[in-house]
């Protein structure tokens, strides 16, 4: 066996080429080379360019100022074919389109075509009341309630709940119906172009940057066609085959989807807005095709005419290099790696964004109506609640909450949402407490039967509006010592309860404003008690299987912050009594209370 190995090396050694001896030249040469080789620095590899798609077969390759031109023509068939082919173009998923250079171009005519299919007045929008752009902005309980609206938001807001919150005819002033065959298919049609749109990340500054648009996502979330129970047969005005009146996929949904998308970029400060009017400049691809009103590198922008265009009229984006020293000042507080800008007082930014603050806090209102089972918007519906919009809301809040520029509007959460989310906690998935009920007096429900209603906790409770409430409501407690406070020692009562209470009550609007509608049932008790509903819809949440998987973990989080304020003793001592009864029959269980809850008694 040695012999081949002993001729496989003889015959390596024959074949494999000589060494050839170092001169003198090479060892010269060779420090000089080591040397060079450490002394020449690396260049940055360059950014690779995005391949964006401004342009569809859809819309025969024409780019945002063609597609915008036909949205404002007279002609409603060229109209109305720009609409079905911007929509086939923002729905293709293999494409992902985007606006483009001149991009605000199409969402100021697609907002034009939803006032005129509304019939928003274009003089209803100005004078009679609006802020100084410099008026204090700041967050208060007020900013989730519709009191705190003024000027052009509190009239949009009232025309849109006239407009889109009375689906019976029968409610409505006949002055005020929109025709269900053009006006709300319209209407419809651009909500659900700019849910598509805010799909591609490249559009979103599009979106949030105007005004227009921001403001019909804030009117879109007063719709309340979507009634599926409790109304006699063809007293809906918007009738079964309009697009906006099916229960799953209506224009408020569609709305509260866009602001999802738009999440990161919604600031209640105006802080991140105001730092990319300060700043973006430039004609690169990158940034001209994704922030509106920029002009494009190109041989004309560079000259003579270039120049004279830049200096007609006051620019929109890259203000600081006209500002002088002023806009050297801004520059040197801009931190580059934190996108944050310190030491710059709050009525220097909202003098130059105050007016899209305002429309950014004008959905909070909204919200709180569509989270709210007892607003008048909401009597078409026999359960209080749509149950898409409410799981919406809850996903928008989550997101919003995430960026911390959002935390001061969060802090000042009312005691009223604190309840709704609450009662999410244990919401049935049937019955009358539940958000799918369907009231049997005016329909019969052939699916709620005996033996439904006799399962267990797992099968018969709204897993999954339990763990969206729940998510919120840790990332509320873990903002302030004033929430965990108001939380575990705020008293509750069912949402039938108090249903039946706010019937029979007749309160005046000055009483009802910011009265917590949960503490309105208990307002004869002399303080507030122990939130016991909370603390059981937790314990049952510890022991449950179903939902996302990480309800256990997030009930357990919740009660430890709950645990933090010594006000909230009591409350960790109802636990505790039936933790340690659950511990000796589930060692899970008995880890987590000894490690996650009892460890953090205050």
């Amino acid at each position: 066996s040695s012999i081949p190995i002993l001729l496989l090396l003889l015959h390596a050694e024959i074949t494999m080429p000589p060494k050839r001896k170092a001169s003198a030249k090479d060892a010269a040469a060779a420090p000089d080379k080591k040397r060079r080789t450490t002394r020449a620095s690396r260049q940055p590899v360059a950014p690779p360019s995005i391949d964006l798609n401004t342009t569809h077969k859809a819309l025969n390759n024409f780019d945002a100022t063609t597609v915008a031109s036909i949205l404002s023509s007279d002609n409603p068939d060229q109209v109305a074919s720009a609409l079905n082919a911007l929509l086939r173009a923002s729905s293709d998923v293999d494409v992902n389109y985007c606006l483009g250079t001149g991009g605000e171009k199409i969402s100021e005519a697609m907002v034009k075509l939803f006032d005129e299919a509304l019939g928003w007045e274009e003089e209803d929008g100005v004078g009679g009341g609006n802020i100084e752009d410099g008026s204090n902005l700041e967050p208060t309980v007020k900013t989730w309630d519709a009191a705190s609206l003024s000027g052009i938001n509190e009239r949009w807001r009232n025309f849109c709940r006239d407009k889109l919150a009375s689906p019976l005819a029968s409610s409505s002033d006949p002055n005020l119906l929109v025709d269900p065959d053009t006006d709300t298919k319209v209407l419809d049609m651009i909500v659900a172009i700019l849910r598509n749109l805010s799909y591609v990340a490249q559009n979103l500054r599009f979106l949030y940057h105007s005004e227009g648009v921001m403001r019909i996502l804030t009117g879109a979330l007063y719709y309340r066609g979507y009634s599926t129970g409790g109304v006699g047969a063809g007293e809906d005005r918007l009738g079964e085959d309009a697009l906006s009146s099916s229960h799953q996929s209506n224009m408020c949904v569609h709305s509260i989807q866009t602001l999802i998308n738009m999440a990161p970029h919604i600031d209640v400060t105006g802080r991140q807005l105001f730092i990319d009017r300060l700043f973006i400049e430039s004609g690169a691809k990158e940034v001209a095709c994704t922030v509106p009103y920029q002009q494009p590198l190109s041989n004309e922008s560079e000259g003579v005419a270039g120049v004279a265009a830049k200096k007609k009229g006051r620019p929109k984006y890259g203000l600081s290099s006209h500002l002088g020293f002023g806009g050297m000042h801004l520059a040197k507080q801009y931190d580059t790696k934190a996108e944050t800008l310190e030491n710059i007082p709050n009525s220097v930014i909202w003098g130059l964004v105050g007016s899209h603050v305002r429309s950014t806090l004008a959905i909070f209102p909204a919200l709180s109506a569509i989270l709210d089972p007892n607003d008048i918007t909401t009597s078409t519906s026999p359960s209080g609640w749509h149950r898409p919009s409410v799981q919406a809301v809850l996903e928008f809040l989550t997101a919003l909450i995430e960026n911390p520029d959002n935390k001061g509007v969060f802090l000042c959460v009312p005691d009223a949402l604190l309840h709704r989310l609450t009662d999410m906690l244990f919401m049935p998935r049937l019955g009358p407490d539940s958000m799918d009920y369907i009231d049997p007096v005016s329909n019969i429900v052939t699916r709620v039967v005996a033996l439904k209603l006799r399962m267990g906790y797992d099968a018969s409770i709204d897993s999954d509006m339990r763990d969206r409430a729940c998510e919120l409501l840790v990332k509320l407690s873990d903002l302030t010592t004033s929430i965990k406070r108001r939380l575990g020692m705020s008293s509750s009562t069912s949402g039938m309860a108090r249903r039946r209470y706010d019937a029979s009550s007749t309160l005046s609007e000055t009483s009802r404003d910011l009265a917590p509608s949960i503490l309105r049932s208990d307002e004869t008790s002399s303080t507030r008690r122990m939130n016991v509903r909370l603390y059981d819809s937790l314990l049952s949440m510890i022991s449950s299987s179903s939902g996302r998987g990480d309800a256990g973990p997030l009930a357990v989080r919740l009660l430890s912050n709950l645990a933090l304020v010594p006000e909230n003793k009591p409350g960790i001592l109802y636990v505790e009594r039936k933790l340690i009864a659950m511990s000796g029959k589930d060692p899970h269980i008995a880890n987590i209370a000894c490690n996650g809850i009892f460890n953090r008694v205050k």
